[in-house]
């Protein structure tokens, strides 16, 4: 089974959180693993203003999705989609979401392997305008097929959410070693099932280093103060930190210990799985998947950055007329 790291590095609010983006990519390049961090547009400028090479030295040794543009920032993608259709829903997700792609072209000299939605938002538009702007991929995605492995949707890749590494325990040894313990046997399970790939959600960069969210106390419900009103995250203690890096160090180790791992960056993923055929999904297949797809699609609106009853009719109304482009992807030897 194919295992692919992930990380989301967003955290534009604490210039200390610089260092942790490097520390961390400098720890899986030790490791001898390559994961994709998903960055935000804005942290990519600040590294290029704030000259802070090293960190974009560290991550170049992986795979860069993007992560939005501005994250938290109001407004956010499902505020931005708010009351739009189809065609002008596209076009303003391309103009929302090419600067960051812009700052990771400049920045890594490639374009991003991925797109993830911030908060797990996302909306059909956004799909439509990754295909314009030469993303090929989105992760973390709402939508499924029956075998729940990557599949493409509106043509693109997409690849589901998988397993959850529990960043913001990793200072804590006993929640840590849980959480790994957790981890084995999700990923066992996997393999039992003949799950053929999945994502371990490795964490926030920002969850190493701080107690909360950086976004938590600056942008909850809809808040959207001014940038020198700008609140930074509790910082967790040295020797809180050292465990946590250590936990961080620990949990790759776990996931590359059990048999029958194969690590996979998303950009190798998609080479992949372009050799695949995408197989239509019959009228009974699409009905079998849709109430997932819906569940998901509603529960956006549960992120605590977005304003309180936050509506999704719209959203759910564009991804459902489109679950007819749902393709199951056939390896080659099926």
């Amino acid at each position: 089974m194919v295992v692919t790291f992930l990380l989301d590095v967003e955290d534009i609010v604490a210039p200390e959180a610089d260092d942790i983006a490097r520390d961390v990519a400098i720890i899986l390049t030790e490791e001898g693993v390559q994961a994709t961090f998903c960055v935000v547009g804005e942290r990519v400028r600040q590294w290029m203003q704030r000259g802070r090479y090293d960190v974009l030295d560290a991550l170049k040794g992986h795979d860069i999705g993007s992560h939005t543009d501005f994250h938290s920032v109001h407004p956010t993608v499902l505020e931005y989609l708010q009351g739009l259709g189809w065609e002008d829903g596209v076009a303003e997700a391309v103009r929302r979401e090419q600067p960051a792609i812009m700052a990771i072209r400049e920045a890594f000299g490639c374009d991003p392997s991925c797109w993830g939605g911030p908060g797990n938002t996302w909306g059909p538009q956004v799909t439509g305008a990754l295909a314009e702007l030469n993303v090929p991929a989105v992760v973390y995605a709402h939508t499924r097929v029956p075998s729940g492995e990557p599949h493409r949707f509106l043509d693109l890749l997409a690849y589901p959410s998988g397993h959850y590494a529990g960043d913001g325990e990793y200072h804590d040894h006993e929640a840590a070693l849980k959480n790994r313990r957790r981890l084995v046997a999700e990923l066992e399970a996997d393999l039992a099932s003949g799950r053929r790939w999945t994502e371990v959600f490795l964490g926030h960069p920002t969850r190493i280093l701080h107690h909360e969210f950086w976004d938590g106390t600056n942008f909850v419900a809809g808040a959207n103060h001014h940038r020198e009103e700008w609140k930074p995250p509790r910082r967790k203690t040295a020797s809180e930190l050292e465990a946590a890096l250590d936990s961080l160090r620990q949990t790759v180790r776990t996931v590359l210990s059990v048999p029958g791992i194969e690590l996979r960056t998303i950009r190798e993923m998609n080479s992949i799985l372009a050799t695949w055929d995408a197989r239509p999904l019959t009228e009974e297949e699409v009905q079998g998947v849709t109430s997932d797809i819906e569940r998901n699609v509603r529960g956006m609106s549960r992120w605590v950055i977005l304003p309180p009853d936050t509506p999704t009719d719209d959203i759910w109304l564009l991804t459902s007329e489109r679950l007819c482009t749902l393709r199951e992807l056939m390896p080659p030897e099926l």
